[in-house]
């Protein structure tokens, strides 16, 4: 016994990686990436492996071709990727391998949103089936209704940070306008889940609230994440 008394602590603390022997390609077998571009440059293609199935989809509309590219899927795990991310190989398989049907995961959304987005995200093709996919009404913004949809069919959510993933076009965004916009959507669609939200918003814009939002310090790295534009050349596997 060890001094605290805490023998499984001890053999904890001692053993190898749990995910070691993880056998990322038997694991993703039944996987499909779905990448919705329509850029010439595909990041997140060129970091894919190359037994990893994997569905390009151009259709004309975000949500249009993230539907059209999940049809096309022929796995029953579906991971949503944008075009311009590093991809996780051996984190999206430790996710596949540990996932119910009944879980949506992917990255944190922007304050004031608690759902995931569309960058990275991990469902059963089941679950989307049954809430109906992504609205193809909406230019963005289709993956937060999405997340809510599944909240509300009985999904759990699960959140990453952010940061986790690589991200090469990290200085997009949409405008003010774009964001209200979107917000008025969600509040229409789903006003018990997108009253608070807006909200918040509202009061932001006015410097009557400031975000909470966790921020990554100036200074902070991560052993994962790689600036855009360095080591591209690598995987993040």
């Amino acid at each position: 016994m060890t001094a605290d008394g805490n023998e499984f602590e001890a053999a904890w603390l001692g053993s190898e990686d749990p995910h070691a022997t993880l056998d990322a390609e038997a694991v993703l077998s039944a996987t499909t990436v779905v990448v919705p571009t329509n850029r010439e440059e595909n990041y997140t293609r060129e970091s894919i492996p190359e037994w990893l199935d994997v569905v390009v989809a151009t259709d004309d509309g975000l949500n249009v071709a993230r539907n059209r590219g999940i049809e096309r899927a022929t796995g029953e795990w579906i991971v949503l990727a944008d075009d311009d991310i590093t991809f996780p190989t051996r984190l999206t398989a430790a996710l596949v391998d540990s996932m119910h049907e009944g879980h949506l995961v992917g990255l944190e959304d922007f304050w004031p949103m608690r759902y995931v987005i569309g960058r990275f995200m991990v469902f059963h093709r089941s679950l989307w089936d049954h809430v109906g996919g992504f609205d193809e009404s909406r230019p963005h913004g289709g993956d937060t209704d999405f997340a809510i949809r599944c909240e509300k069919a009985g999904a759990r959510v699960l959140r990453l940070p952010r940061r986790l993933i690589p991200h090469h076009d990290a200085t997009s965004e949409f405008s003010k306008l774009q964001h209200l916009e979107w917000l008025a959507y969600l509040l229409r669609r789903h006003p018990r889940r997108g009253a608070v939200p807006a909200l918040k918003l509202a009061l932001k814009n006015l410097g009557v609230l400031t975000p909470r939002e966790t921020e990554y310090p100036e200074g902070w790295a991560s052993t994962v994440w790689t600036p855009p534009g360095e080591n591209r050349d690598r995987s993040a596997e």
